[in-house]
């Protein structure tokens, strides 16, 4: 486990070092990058800052409360007073931004192409709604299906990402902040990563804090529809042997079941795939009384990976600290020390 003093060195190293700043990771904003069937999602683009042999691209689904930094200082809307007081609570996490996480996930995987992707819907301007990836109520809650084409969509937005980095006008970001940014440092700064850039070429690391998790449940429920109904997909299948990490950090949604897959035929599949699994966690969301089906839910999710020799790390983070949405955050720096 990590103890206080550790944690007080990974705060130093994120939050008071010039790295973090955007201009340093060289962050692009793409607006209405299109999947499939005509989804569209709004992104970060980060380039590697490191060259490497080998090429990879994470990809970052966030939770709730967590959007470009633009839209969370934008001032609390003023015709509802409970929703204004909700939008208020919401800026003491202004610091958990899309992009201040586009710039951790930079730092942390530096030789990496990073990819955040910003929900299809922020309802109340709080509750994460990833529609583009799996069906979802009005808060964002999953309704987990067979299929939703989410691997299809993922699919579909790396290309055009890829695309539209390639052919991209350098020039400056609009008042809106959401148009196509410009790509820090000199064309021969940049050349080296863009040339070739085939996004959905590379390997995967996809990675689901919070509610983001919920698209990283529904990759596991088509994975399995993958394999077990539509094995001649060899395109599909292709594609999901690119992905090698994937990354839960301390899952959650407002619903009151399904927050972790328990289905030993869906996670048998799962464990056939060679990825490897990693499963990082606090008391926010584990040891919560309230909430006591995620604990259990989380350690059947482990248990049931484990017995059929799936590749997997669980680490509990701060055991020994109370229990605090503060906490929850945190573990975005936390998780990259393992």
């Amino acid at each position: 486990m990590i103890c206080r003093t550790v944690l007080e060195r990974i705060g130093q190293r994120f939050f008071s070092r010039k790295m973090l700043d955007a201009a340093d990771t060289a962050s692009l904003k793409l607006k209405g990058v299109v999947g499939y069937n005509g989804r569209q999602n709004d992104v970060i683009y980060c380039h590697p800052l490191e060259k490497s042999e080998q090429t990879t691209a994470v990809i970052y689904f966030g939770g709730d409360i967590q959007d470009f930094i633009e839209n969370m200082e934008m001032p609390a809307e003023k015709s509802s007073r409970k929703f204004s007081s909700v939008e208020e609570d919401n800026k003491h996490y202004m610091k958990w931004n899309l992009d201040h996480v586009a710039n951790i996930l930079g730092t942390s995987f530096p030789t990496s192409h990073i990819i955040v992707v910003r929900p299809a819907r922020m309802e109340v301007r709080t509750f994460s709604c990833f529609d583009n990836f799996v069906r979802s109520n009005t808060n964002g809650v999953p309704e987990h299906t067979p299929t939703h084409y989410a691997l299809h969509h993922l699919e579909q937005i790396l290309k055009c990402i890829s695309d539209r980095v390639r052919t991209k006008k350098q020039r400056p970001v609009d008042e809106s902040g959401l148009e196509d940014g410009e790509i820090m440092g000199s064309p021969e700064q940049t050349e080296w990563w863009s040339q070739d850039l085939d996004l959905d070429m590379y390997n995967l690391t996809l990675i689901g804090f919070s509610k983001g998790c919920v698209v990283l449940n529904q990759f596991i429920y088509e994975f399995h529809y993958l394999k077990t109904l539509t094995p001649g997909d060899e395109i599909l299948s292709s594609f999901v042997d690119r992905i090698t990490d994937m990354y839960w950090l301390d899952g959650g949604h407002s619903g009151d079941k399904n927050t972790w897959i328990t289905s030993r035929c869906l996670l048998e599949t799962l464990s056939r795939l060679d990825i490897k699994i990693h499963v990082h966690v606090t008391p926010y969301q584990v040891r919560d009384e309230r909430r006591a089906w995620i604990g259990t839910e989380q350690k059947m999710f482990c248990e049931l990976l484990r017995s059929a020799g799936a590749d997997i790390v669980e680490t509990l983070h701060f055991e020994n600290d109370t229990p605090s949405l503060q906490k929850h955050f945190q573990v975005l720096t936390a998780f990259t020390m393992h």
